[in-house]
């Protein structure tokens, strides 16, 4: 023991004299060092001679420390191995030593410290380890989907995750869209303001398209209603075309059905991506006939007033044919209840929007349906709407 000490203490003098070092002078005296402590000593002490061909006594060093950890029982010993697996990750991947791929992933398994996964994580990418992407893409997901019951420790993880995400650079285009994907949830996640603007900086390196992160979580069917809402608003707040923004739009009114639910809250959160789609719908048009399908539901399924309200603006915006049409048979269907006296309390409301939206149109189409209303018993109001409309038409 004493030998070894001294041994130690020659070697450092030495160092700090300049005297050259080997590599199998520091794979000794690491070998022979008996606590993680003094093997740390060791390992930085060889960084800093800047010795050659010295990745794989780093990488052995790892898969070393990954063997005897389970077995560390003293806190000093267990600090000590947190922070060489920090020191580890750190210089394999400056070494960009791909080959520690896989021992750097069991860093993320095994090591409960969130400093020492998020080391890992930002190593994986630089070493150019690309067989762990989903793994990355994985850790994120689970991060995104609920708070870490330690926060603080979870936001360390999503860090590395999202930094590594970005450094990546062989990745493929599915996982580079899937990945922007995963980046732009945590910028609107439950991450405090550090961590959501590192993931909006890193997006903006990850998305040759800033629009397809957006369209990607809308169209998708694993995503919640929640995260397609915050989509389509971050959508229309962007400065994607107008032809884009009708268009992701269009994809959200349609997932906007595709979502029935009987729970009212959710049924709520649903809805509001229908009106909000259809209110972008009415800002930018789209000459897709899909829109019309989908407009018409709306207006007879719709669950508020407000989404038939914006359902008839959107039509009155699209002005086409088809549109005048849809809006001169919602008409008609009222001027019939008027007719059986069957008239319920939001068809008042709904008259006084369709007639309007009929004479905006300016298309001809739309006289037979305001010439019924002139014909039967509305109020002085109503007629007069119905009277201005013909002007247009």
């Amino acid at each position: 023991m004493k030998r070894f000490f001294c041994f130690i203490l020659l070697a450092m003098i030495a160092i700090a004299l300049g005297v050259s070092q080997d590599l199998a002078t520091y794979t000794y005296l690491y070998n022979g060092a008996e606590t993680i402590s003094d093997r740390l000593s060791i390992l930085q002490q060889a960084e800093e001679a800047n010795l050659s061909d010295s990745e794989e006594f780093f990488a052995n060093a790892l898969s070393r420390l990954l063997t005897e950890y389970p077995n560390i029982q003293i806190t000093l010993e267990r600090n000590a191995a947190d922070a060489t697996a920090r020191f580890l990750a750190r210089v394999l991947g400056e070494k960009k030593y791909t080959a520690a791929g896989r021992n750097l992933w069991r860093l993320v398994e095994v090591f409960p410290n969130p400093l020492v996964k998020a080391d890992a994580l930002i190593a994986l990418s630089r070493v150019g380890a690309v067989d762990y992407v989903p793994h990355v893409l994985q850790t994120l997901h689970d991060l995104n989907a609920r708070p870490a019951l330690d926060r603080e420790g979870g936001e360390r993880v999503a860090y590395g995750a999202i930094v590594a995400l970005e450094n990546y650079q062989d990745l493929s285009e599915e996982s580079r869209k899937e990945a922007a994907v995963r980046v732009y949830l945590a910028s609107t996640g439950w991450y405090s303001d550090r961590i959501k603007n590192q993931a909006k900086t890193s997006l903006k390196n990850l998305s040759n398209d800033p629009v397809e992160p957006y369209a990607s979580v809308i169209r998708a069917t694993s995503y919640s209603y929640e995260s397609k809402y915050q989509a389509l608003q971050d959508l229309e707040a962007s400065d994607a075309s107008a032809t884009v923004k009708a268009g992701v739009a269009l994809e959200a009114l349609k997932e906007g059905w595709r979502l029935p639910t009987n729970d009212l809250r959710v049924r709520a959160g649903v809805t509001n991506i229908r009106k909000l789609a259809i209110r972008m719908i009415n800002r930018y048009h789209t000459e897709d006939e899909a829109v019309y399908p989908l407009l018409e539901r709306s207006y007879r399924q719709g669950t508020d007033t407000q989404e038939k309200l914006d359902t008839v603006a959107a039509l009155a915006s699209l002005a086409t044919d088809k549109a005048t049409e849809l809006l001169s048979s919602f008409l008609m269907i009222i001027n019939g209840k008027l007719q059986s006296n069957n008239l319920r309390p939001d068809d008042q409301q709904m008259v006084r929007a369709l007639i309007p939206a009929i004479g905006a149109t300016g298309n001809p189409q739309g006289r037979p349906a305001i010439n019924t209303a002139l014909s039967l018993n509305w109020n002085d109001a109503v007629k007069k709407l119905a009277n201005d409309a013909l002007t247009s038409l």
